[in-house]
């Protein structure tokens, strides 16, 4: 290439004073493309960092319809001036693709309006000033915008200079041309260049100033959904993730659980302790939801989030674990159980916790989701209610389960099933529970805890437990009658238990059927004995004395354990299976040994509940223990399983269970 060929890119380059008005509009319409830009996509970062090819095409368009424009102005090469700071621009905030892009659209944007005069030349001043920018790409994509320094403005004019001086002594030193025209260009570009500086500068300060007002807007919305006190995400987080899940689509109905925890009594806990621990509180159960223990019972890999339901609530967002998961996995007994191992010992009256489980996306919508919620913990008397539907939906299923409630009432023939108990050192059932195993008319199993609300709600708790007590009563017949050994137990309610006919009427039933009163288990929970009254213990030293066995269910999960012990005769005692699945962790396993010695000093036999894996029945006869149940052995099962196995192992005698 002779020198002659680049004097005309020196006169094309030349800045005189009739082209400087036309370079100065082309400067304030580059400055309102980024500006334009920045509105429609409102956050500079997210633009740098998701958008660069985008961005690319963009900058390229507009620089195609710049030189458009100018070209039918002037005549002369002044018209491709903004091309290197658009290049340099795309290649610094695009990147490869961002800079490819727009480096394209110039390119034929050159070669359509100029012709193909030097064209060569420019597409190689054009490439080396994208590759300028796209050096520094990676570095400036790490900055945050909103805090850029004037330092790091100096090092992108640098470089921006330098890119438009750079093809002078490339080609210079290729030997196209001679010191006197290398020279000349270098002054007209380094003059040029003189006009971009402050149009980059600006668009920097423009990129900077948008950022940080995007942040300061993050800031304040973090804030309004962040709680002030526990500093947790506050109801509207929960609204606009429960909006989210929403917008996943139908196919995610039932595959997503939020699990609400209310402390009923937090005036009092807030009275004795003060404001400060009862919201520190909140903030443990928060975190032995993420990171304890209950966590762990889960079986979804999602990771949970918690949320400030209200002041006195705090709900549990579960991705991707369904309401059964919930039912089955102990969640719930898990989190009171390790709330009240973590409770100091002078923490005097413990927290009362009232759970509401519901699918995150049944209501609809996000407010219909909250509002079911609300109006559930404030309807329901239950320390744990499953809302498996919306609120009318749940109303329907509830009157078609007090239908069958009151059928099975009127022919004594709830759905039962029997979960044994086992004999650890002789592998024999030695009885079995009672346990209520409905369906609906589709044949899905019905939840238990549902059931029980509807019986609480509509007052048919005596008639259904007596119509429970008549099936047991006959099915221990048949049991007997297979030659087995040990009672068949049945769950019962202090409320039942106070009824001042009760035993009479019960010792009266077992002898018209002719069942031994040591066949028959009557199973109490921990918590409803709170209310001490003379008539229920008159009862059951009457049952007693008949030879009826009184069980005390749940133990450990209460909080006056040892004072109930002592006050009622029983002559078993069932550890809580939110206890048993603990077993692994020393502390648990201290508490199960004083359950243990608790029992043997009353005279009672300790059973374990929920006993899962051969780790925990080793464990168990280590303390000594000596019976258990749970799915290790076998799960509940219709009278003529149980009948069945129990034949099974009185013939296998030798063969111990998890041996």
């Amino acid at each position: 290439m002779h020198s002659g060929m680049w004097e005309p890119m020196s006169l094309n380059l030349a800045v005189n004073t009739s082209t400087l008005p036309i370079i100065l509009l082309q400067y304030v319409a580059m400055v309102g493309v980024f500006s334009t830009l920045l509105m429609l996509r409102e956050d500079a970062q997210r633009l740098i960092k998701s958008k660069k090819v985008l961005l690319g095409l963009i900058l390229g368009t507009s620089n195609v319809t710049l030189i458009a424009l100018a070209s039918q102005f002037m005549q002369t090469p002044v018209k491709v001036f903004p091309s290197n700071d658009m290049l340099f621009l795309a290649g610094l905030l695009g990147g490869w693709w961002g800079g490819l892009a727009c480096l394209a659209l110039v390119a034929l944007a050159r070669f359509w309006f100029a012709s193909s005069e030097l064209f060569a030349e420019a597409l190689f001043s054009f490439s080396l000033m994208t590759l300028g920018g796209v050096l520094l790409h990676r570095w400036f994509e790490s900055r945050r915008l909103w805090s850029l320094q004037f330092k790091e403005m100096t090092l992108v004019l640098l470089v921006r200079v330098g890119a438009a001086i750079a093809p002078v002594p490339l080609v210079y030193w290729m030997g196209s041309i001679d010191s006197t025209i290398a020279a000349q260009l270098l002054s007209l570009r380094f003059s040029s260049t003189l006009f971009s500086l402050p149009l980059i500068i600006l668009i920097l300060a423009m990129l900077r100033r948008e950022a940080g007002y995007q942040q300061a807007q993050q800031r304040l919305l973090q804030q309004a959904l962040t709680d002030p006190t526990t500093q947790l995400p506050n109801r509207r987080a929960l609204s606009i993730y429960l909006e989210q899940l929403l917008q996943q689509g139908a196919k995610m109905l039932g595959r997503h659980t939020l699990v609400v925890v209310k402390v009923g009594n937090l005036k009092d806990l807030v009275a004795i302790h003060g404001h400060d621990w009862t919201d520190q509180l909140l903030v443990c159960l928060a975190q032995e939801f993420q990171d304890g223990a209950a966590r762990h019972v889960l079986l979804s890999a999602t990771e949970p989030r918690p949320f400030m339901f209200s002041d006195l609530s705090l709900a549990l967002a579960l991705p991707d674990c369904s309401i059964r998961q919930v039912e089955e996995s102990a969640l719930l007994a898990t989190l009171r159980t390790t709330l009240q191992a973590r409770l100091p010992s002078d923490s005097g009256l413990p927290p009362t916790l009232q759970f509401c489980v519901i699918d995150a996306c049944a209501g609809g919508s996000a407010n219909i989701t909250l509002r079911n919620i609300s109006l559930a913990l404030q309807d329901s008397r239950q320390p744990v209610r499953y809302l498996h539907q919306s609120l009318i939906e749940q109303a329907q299923s509830n009157e078609r389960i007090r239908q069958q409630l009151l059928a099975w009432v009127r022919s004594n023939a709830p759905p039962l099933h029997y979960q044994p108990k086992f004999c650890l050192s002789r592998g024999t059932v030695i009885g079995a529970e009672a346990l209520l195993r409905a369906r609906d008319e589709q044949g899905a199993a019905i939840s238990p805890l549902l059931i029980l609300e509807v019986i609480r709600h509509h007052d048919l708790q005596h008639a259904f437990e007596w119509s429970t007590i008549e099936a047991v009563i006959r099915d221990a017949r048949r049991y007997i009658d297979a030659g087995l050994s040990g009672p068949l137990a049945v769950n019962v309610s202090a409320s039942t238990l106070s009824d001042a006919n009760f035993a009479v009427l019960l010792i009266r039933r077992l002898k018209e059927s002719g069942l031994p009163g040591h066949r028959l288990t009557l199973e109490l929970t921990e918590n409803t004995l709170l209310q001490d009254t003379r008539q229920v213990a008159h009862n059951m030293l009457l049952l007693k004395d008949h030879g009826v066995t009184l069980s005390l269910d749940d133990f450990g999960t209460g909080y006056s354990a040892l004072s109930i012990l002592a006050k009622y005769p029983f002559a078993e005692v069932k550890i809580d299976h939110s206890m048993i699945s603990l077993l692994h962790y020393e502390r648990m396993r201290t508490a199960v040994s004083i359950a243990q010695e608790s029992a043997r000093l009353y005279q009672a036999t300790l059973t374990a509940e929920g006993v899962e894996t051969q780790e925990q029945i080793d464990i168990l006869r280590s303390i000594g223990i000596g019976c258990a149940q749970g799915y290790f052995f076998s799960p509940a099962v219709p009278l003529a399983q149980l009948i069945e196995l129990g034949i099974e192992c009185e013939r296998g005698q030798g063969e111990k269970p998890g041996q």
